[in-house]
Protein backbone atom coordinates (compact mmCIF):
# COMPACT_ATOMS: atom_id res chain seq x y z
CA UNK A 1 0.00 0.00 0.00
CA UNK A 2 2.76 2.22 0.73
CA UNK A 3 4.13 0.95 -2.37
CA UNK A 4 1.22 2.51 -4.47
CA UNK A 5 1.42 6.36 -2.60
CA UNK A 6 4.70 6.43 -3.60
CA UNK A 7 3.94 5.67 -7.32
CA UNK A 8 1.09 7.43 -7.54
CA UNK A 9 2.61 10.37 -5.84
CA UNK A 10 5.39 10.64 -8.40
CA UNK A 11 2.44 10.08 -10.77
CA UNK A 12 0.89 13.33 -9.66
CA UNK A 13 3.99 15.35 -9.25
CA UNK A 14 4.91 14.57 -13.31
CA UNK A 15 1.61 15.61 -14.24
CA UNK A 16 2.40 18.91 -12.26
CA UNK A 17 5.57 19.15 -14.31
CA UNK A 18 4.16 18.91 -17.31
CA UNK A 19 1.48 21.45 -16.72
CA UNK A 20 3.79 23.95 -15.30
CA UNK A 21 6.43 23.46 -18.82
CA UNK A 22 3.93 23.85 -21.32
CA UNK A 23 2.86 27.22 -19.47
CA UNK A 24 6.19 28.37 -19.43
CA UNK A 25 6.26 27.83 -22.84
CA UNK A 26 3.10 29.40 -23.77
CA UNK A 27 4.65 32.81 -23.03
CA UNK A 28 7.23 33.01 -25.62
CA UNK A 29 6.37 34.86 -28.96
CA UNK A 30 5.88 33.00 -32.12
CA UNK A 31 8.63 32.04 -34.65
CA UNK A 32 8.77 34.84 -36.84
CA UNK A 33 7.83 34.20 -40.62
CA UNK A 34 10.51 34.82 -43.20
CA UNK A 35 8.17 36.71 -46.37
CA UNK A 36 9.66 37.08 -49.30
CA UNK A 37 10.29 40.58 -50.53
CA UNK A 38 8.31 41.78 -53.88
CA UNK A 39 11.17 41.36 -56.70
CA UNK A 40 12.09 44.43 -58.74
CA UNK A 41 10.38 44.45 -61.95
CA UNK A 42 10.63 47.33 -65.18
CA UNK A 43 8.85 50.29 -64.79
CA UNK A 44 6.14 50.87 -67.34
CA UNK A 45 7.23 52.99 -69.79
CA UNK A 46 4.36 55.29 -69.41
CA UNK A 47 4.84 55.73 -65.47
CA UNK A 48 8.74 56.65 -65.89
CA UNK A 49 7.16 59.56 -68.21
CA UNK A 50 9.37 58.32 -71.56
CA UNK A 51 6.76 57.13 -73.62
CA UNK A 52 5.33 59.95 -75.01
CA UNK A 53 4.82 58.20 -78.51
CA UNK A 54 2.97 55.01 -77.49
CA UNK A 55 2.99 53.81 -81.26
CA UNK A 56 2.69 50.08 -82.07
CA UNK A 57 4.66 49.90 -84.94
CA UNK A 58 7.56 52.09 -86.67
CA UNK A 59 9.19 51.92 -89.81
CA UNK A 60 11.96 54.48 -90.18
CA UNK A 61 13.86 55.42 -93.69
CA UNK A 62 17.09 57.31 -93.83
CA UNK A 63 18.29 59.39 -96.51
CA UNK A 64 22.10 58.78 -97.67
CA UNK A 65 23.20 61.44 -95.60
CA UNK A 66 22.37 59.58 -92.76
CA UNK A 67 19.21 62.05 -91.74
CA UNK A 68 15.95 60.57 -91.37
CA UNK A 69 13.85 60.93 -94.16
CA UNK A 70 10.25 59.16 -93.72
CA UNK A 71 8.94 57.73 -90.43
CA UNK A 72 6.06 56.05 -91.02
CA UNK A 73 4.19 55.38 -86.99
CA UNK A 74 1.26 53.67 -87.19
CA UNK A 75 -0.81 53.65 -83.61
CA UNK A 76 -4.16 52.55 -82.52
CA UNK A 77 -6.47 54.62 -84.52
CA UNK A 78 -3.85 56.69 -86.75
CA UNK A 79 -1.35 56.62 -88.85
CA UNK A 80 1.54 59.33 -88.84
CA UNK A 81 4.20 60.30 -91.63
CA UNK A 82 7.02 62.39 -91.15
CA UNK A 83 8.88 63.53 -94.20
CA UNK A 84 11.90 65.19 -94.28
CA UNK A 85 13.13 64.47 -97.61
CA UNK A 86 14.59 66.56 -100.57
CA UNK A 87 13.70 69.96 -98.77
CA UNK A 88 10.71 69.18 -98.15
CA UNK A 89 9.36 68.82 -94.65
CA UNK A 90 5.63 67.17 -93.24
CA UNK A 91 3.92 65.61 -90.91
CA UNK A 92 1.05 63.62 -92.10
CA UNK A 93 -1.86 61.41 -90.33
CA UNK A 94 -4.10 58.89 -91.66
CA UNK A 95 -7.27 57.83 -90.51
CA UNK A 96 -9.87 55.56 -91.42
CA UNK A 97 -13.49 57.04 -91.08
CA UNK A 98 -14.55 53.76 -93.36
CA UNK A 99 -13.62 50.38 -93.90
CA UNK A 100 -10.95 49.95 -96.40
CA UNK A 101 -10.65 53.68 -96.72
CA UNK A 102 -7.58 56.21 -95.16
CA UNK A 103 -7.73 59.90 -95.13
CA UNK A 104 -4.25 61.18 -95.08
CA UNK A 105 -3.97 64.86 -93.74
CA UNK A 106 -1.61 67.64 -93.30
CA UNK A 107 -1.60 70.31 -90.38
CA UNK A 108 -0.16 73.13 -93.40
CA UNK A 109 1.26 76.34 -91.64
CA UNK A 110 -1.14 79.34 -90.72
CA UNK A 111 -4.31 76.73 -91.87
CA UNK A 112 -6.69 76.27 -88.67
CA UNK A 113 -8.10 73.08 -90.61
CA UNK A 114 -6.22 69.97 -91.97
CA UNK A 115 -5.62 69.64 -95.82
CA UNK A 116 -6.31 66.57 -97.15
CA UNK A 117 -3.67 65.52 -99.35
CA UNK A 118 -4.97 62.12 -100.73
CA UNK A 119 -7.51 59.37 -99.62
CA UNK A 120 -6.89 55.62 -100.07
CA UNK A 121 -9.46 53.17 -101.02
CA UNK A 122 -8.13 50.09 -100.57
CA UNK A 123 -8.96 46.51 -102.54
CA UNK A 124 -7.41 43.21 -102.70
CA UNK A 125 -4.46 43.64 -104.93
CA UNK A 126 -5.24 47.06 -106.13
CA UNK A 127 -5.70 50.21 -104.36
CA UNK A 128 -6.30 54.44 -105.41
CA UNK A 129 -5.19 57.95 -104.06
CA UNK A 130 -8.46 60.49 -105.28
CA UNK A 131 -8.84 63.96 -104.63
CA UNK A 132 -11.18 65.56 -102.12
CA UNK A 133 -13.85 65.67 -105.25
CA UNK A 134 -13.18 61.69 -105.44
CA UNK A 135 -10.99 62.56 -108.94
CA UNK A 136 -8.21 59.91 -109.59
CA UNK A 137 -4.67 60.74 -108.40
CA UNK A 138 -2.59 57.52 -108.92
CA UNK A 139 -3.48 53.47 -109.43
CA UNK A 140 -1.51 51.29 -107.96
CA UNK A 141 -1.73 47.55 -108.83
CA UNK A 142 -0.12 44.19 -107.25
CA UNK A 143 0.12 41.13 -109.75
CA UNK A 144 2.54 38.63 -110.67
CA UNK A 145 5.32 39.87 -109.26
CA UNK A 146 5.16 43.73 -109.78
CA UNK A 147 3.79 47.08 -108.65
CA UNK A 148 2.60 49.00 -111.68
CA UNK A 149 1.36 52.65 -110.59
CA UNK A 150 -0.66 54.96 -112.85
CA UNK A 151 -2.35 57.93 -113.42
CA UNK A 152 -5.42 56.23 -115.33
CA UNK A 153 -7.49 53.26 -114.43
CA UNK A 154 -6.20 51.12 -117.02
CA UNK A 155 -2.93 51.21 -115.91
CA UNK A 156 -1.93 52.76 -119.33
CA UNK A 157 1.79 54.54 -118.96
CA UNK A 158 3.02 52.92 -115.72
CA UNK A 159 6.07 52.87 -113.74
CA UNK A 160 6.64 49.59 -112.09
CA UNK A 161 8.78 47.83 -109.45
CA UNK A 162 9.59 44.05 -110.18
CA UNK A 163 10.62 40.93 -108.47
CA UNK A 164 13.73 39.64 -109.52
CA UNK A 165 14.32 37.52 -106.37
CA UNK A 166 13.43 37.53 -102.90
CA UNK A 167 15.89 40.48 -102.14
CA UNK A 168 15.68 42.20 -105.48
CA UNK A 169 13.56 44.26 -106.83
CA UNK A 170 13.87 46.15 -110.59
CA UNK A 171 12.45 49.87 -110.29
CA UNK A 172 11.49 51.06 -113.87
CA UNK A 173 10.11 54.12 -116.04
CA UNK A 174 6.87 54.35 -118.09
CA UNK A 175 9.66 53.08 -121.35
CA UNK A 176 10.58 50.14 -119.22
CA UNK A 177 13.99 51.49 -118.09
CA UNK A 178 15.44 50.50 -115.54
CA UNK A 179 16.28 53.77 -113.52
CA UNK A 180 17.28 51.46 -109.80
CA UNK A 181 16.30 48.59 -108.06
CA UNK A 182 15.52 47.74 -104.32
CA UNK A 183 17.59 45.25 -102.16
CA UNK A 184 17.65 43.58 -99.29
CA UNK A 185 21.85 43.12 -97.61
CA UNK A 186 21.70 39.91 -95.43
CA UNK A 187 25.20 41.08 -94.07
CA UNK A 188 24.18 44.22 -92.65
CA UNK A 189 20.70 43.67 -92.47
CA UNK A 190 19.55 46.92 -94.31
CA UNK A 191 17.24 47.56 -97.21
CA UNK A 192 18.26 50.25 -99.91
CA UNK A 193 16.74 52.09 -102.57
CA UNK A 194 19.73 52.62 -105.30
CA UNK A 195 18.95 54.74 -108.36
CA UNK A 196 20.88 53.44 -111.60
CA UNK A 197 24.04 55.41 -110.93
CA UNK A 198 24.48 53.60 -107.52
CA UNK A 199 23.73 55.96 -105.02
CA UNK A 200 21.88 55.02 -102.60
CA UNK A 201 18.25 56.93 -101.95
CA UNK A 202 16.97 55.26 -99.19
CA UNK A 203 17.87 53.04 -96.72
CA UNK A 204 15.97 50.76 -93.58
CA UNK A 205 17.10 48.45 -90.66
CA UNK A 206 13.41 47.56 -89.86
CA UNK A 207 11.77 46.47 -92.54
CA UNK A 208 13.79 43.04 -94.70
CA UNK A 209 12.50 42.36 -98.23
CA UNK A 210 10.21 44.87 -99.37
CA UNK A 211 9.69 47.00 -102.90
CA UNK A 212 7.43 49.53 -101.60
CA UNK A 213 10.27 52.44 -100.66
CA UNK A 214 11.11 52.16 -104.76
CA UNK A 215 8.53 54.36 -105.50
CA UNK A 216 10.74 57.07 -104.12
CA UNK A 217 12.28 57.18 -107.33
CA UNK A 218 9.04 57.68 -109.35
CA UNK A 219 9.65 61.37 -109.41
CA UNK A 220 6.89 62.88 -111.85
CA UNK A 221 4.43 62.07 -108.68
CA UNK A 222 4.08 64.34 -105.98
CA UNK A 223 6.96 63.61 -103.12
CA UNK A 224 3.61 63.42 -100.35
CA UNK A 225 1.81 61.36 -103.05
CA UNK A 226 5.17 58.70 -102.94
CA UNK A 227 5.10 58.75 -99.00
CA UNK A 228 1.29 57.47 -99.07
CA UNK A 229 2.05 55.37 -101.71
CA UNK A 230 4.85 53.92 -99.65
CA UNK A 231 2.88 53.43 -96.44
CA UNK A 232 0.14 51.73 -98.30
CA UNK A 233 1.91 49.18 -99.93
CA UNK A 234 3.76 48.51 -96.54
CA UNK A 235 0.37 48.13 -94.87
CA UNK A 236 -0.25 45.26 -97.87
CA UNK A 237 3.40 43.57 -97.06
CA UNK A 238 4.66 44.66 -99.88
Amino acid sequence: MKRFRIVFLLAVIAIIAGAFVAGCGSDQPPAQTQTAKPSASATPAAATGDNTDSYQTRIKFKAADGSDALVIKRYSDHDKLEINFAGSNAVIKARSNAENRWKYKEAADGADEKVQIAEVKLQQDSFKLVDTDEKLLWKVRIKDGKIKVSDNEDGDNSWEIKSKSADKSEIRNQAGEEIGNVKYYNDNGKLKVKNSSNNEILVSKDIKASAAPGVILFDHIPLKHRMVIISELLRMGQ
